[in-house]
């Protein structure tokens, strides 16, 4: 076993080389606007805050507590793992010890909460010469069909990048930060001219767009969600232009399609922090199964893993309701395909539009009375061919008009199905067995790890 396998003492023994910090403990009142964090829990009376940090800010977090308690007396708690996604505000964490607020530090999604927010974005320097220097080498001053983005982390120099963009492209558009809601707000960015006038995202349908960042879930988001003429990323690391194209992409999320038209039980996959958004949509999913005669599945399982999720092996297919910023969808590795809640409707809802040139990341879009939603009608083929497996595709249900009994005998033979695969596991979970098991005295247990425990023989 030891040709294939490592020692077991090694993994526990191991010591681990911390790496020094890239961030510097110095100056930290202005890197993490303290200042501002005060001014604003002293103007809302703010008692009791809780101070929401990633993995990457952990060391200093200490730092920023002390440094916030030297200017105002408030009961600050330290939230350190977040539940999901460290971008998104942990307002449910923040309940459990009746926080008033929520300082946020670090990326974020920029998604609607329940709670007040103050945002601590991260902060790079950049060289707005740099950059016009690329975009001159590229685009011509007298072009009107620009518009420009840039990453949250040069938030604190916009003013420098709206200087120097204007300058040069007058007639152009641009993307600034938006932190509260506004009707043409998307992914946190809001489109404005020179003058300020706000422009809705639909009117970049003929714009050549260029995002100033590095390469990662946002500006992904951006390049599928937005349907522009052409999407530019501009990296002020290597100071080059590159374009994005998505064919690959959009190629495998319309096999996804495909395979959720042939999956008959469906999980609703919930990784996102409880809020009043959060249940409409798991509730429109569901909906969305029931009308089209498939069973749905509401799990909830923290971080989703491959060994969580193949706990579940009948369901077929998941939908996944996350934040935008979640990569997972993208993940190959589970052993059942993850998609977008927006890849549910154009598979099952027939007021959706089959053939598309862009896509929907953010579930926020597809809710009543948002820029994507669309009334619920179940598929109204009869059958059709799954281009997957090339065999006929039965619907369970062909209208609303069809017999009740014959639609309630697919749904209960659905159901029996489901159960008959449960009650076959082998192993259905911890069961307590009360009053089954005998009384004994307390043992010493197993030691070590499960690669190979002290007691068993080598």
């Amino acid at each position: 076993m030891s040709n294939f396998t490592t020692d077991g003492k090694i993994c526990i023994e191991r010591e681990l080389e911390v790496s020094k910090s890239e961030i510097e403990f110095d100056n930290l009142e202005q890197r993490y606007s303290v200042t501002e964090i005060c001014n604003w829990l002293k103007e809302h009376n703010f008692s009791k805050v809780c101070l929401q940090f990633p993995d990457e800010l952990i060391g200093v977090s200490a730092a920023i507590y002390q440094e916030i308690k030297k200017n105002i007396n408030v009961d600050l708690y330290i939230l350190g793992d977040t539940s999901y996604a460290s971008c998104c505000v942990d307002s449910v964490a923040a309940m459990h010890v009746q926080s008033d607020a929520v300082i946020h530090f670090g990326h974020s999604c920029f998604t609607k909460t329940n709670i007040p927010v103050f945002t601590v974005l991260p902060k790079r320097n950049l060289s707005t010469d740099a950059i016009e220097s690329v975009l001159q080498d590229h685009f011509k001053s007298d072009d009107t069909k620009l518009c420009l983005f840039y990453d949250a982390e040069y938030e604190h120099c916009k003013d420098n990048i709206k200087t120097m963009w204007f300058r040069q492209y007058p007639q152009a558009l641009m993307g600034h930060l938006q932190l509260n809601d506004s009707p043409n707000r998307f992914l946190g960015r809001l489109v404005k001219n020179e003058t300020g006038v706000e422009y809705p995202m639909e009117s970049l349908r003929d714009c050549i767009c260029i995002y100033i960042g590095s390469k990662g879930q946002t500006v992904f988001n951006f390049s599928v969600s937005v349907p522009a003429l052409k999407w530019f990323l501009l990296d002020p690391e290597d100071k080059k232009l590159e374009h994005l194209e998505e064919t690959i992409w959009f190629k495998r999320r319309r096999f996804l399609i495909e395979k959720c038209k042939d999956a008959n039980v469906i999980g609703i996959l919930v990784c996102k922090l409880a809020g009043e958004q959060t249940k409409q949509i798991v509730k429109r999913m569901k909906q969305i199964c029931k009308a089209n005669g498939k069973k749905s599945y509401i799990v909830s399982v923290g971080k989703p893993n491959v060994a969580k999720l193949a706990n579940f092996p009948e369901i077929d297919i998941y939908v996944m309701i996350a934040c935008p910023e979640n990569d997972l969808y993208n993940n190959r590795d589970f052993y059942r395909p993850i998609i977008y809640p927006f890849e549910l409707e154009v598979a099952l809802n027939s007021n959706r539009e089959q053939y598309y040139n862009y896509h929907v990341t953010d579930y926020d879009d597809l809710l009543p009375g948002k820029r994507h939603h669309l009334e619920i009608d179940h598929i109204k083929q009869a059958t059709d061919v799954s281009l997957v497996t090339g065999k006929i595709r039965e619907n369970k249900i062909h209208s609303n008009e069809e017999g009740g009994m014959e639609v309630a005998e697919k749904q209960n033979w659905a159901l029996e199905n489901i159960g008959q695969n449960l009650q076959e596991r082998s192993w259905k979970g911890l069961e307590q067995k009360l009053g089954e098991t005998d009384v004994k005295n307390v043992e010493e247990g197993r030691k070590g790890i499960p690669l190979q425990y002290s007691n068993e023989p080598e």
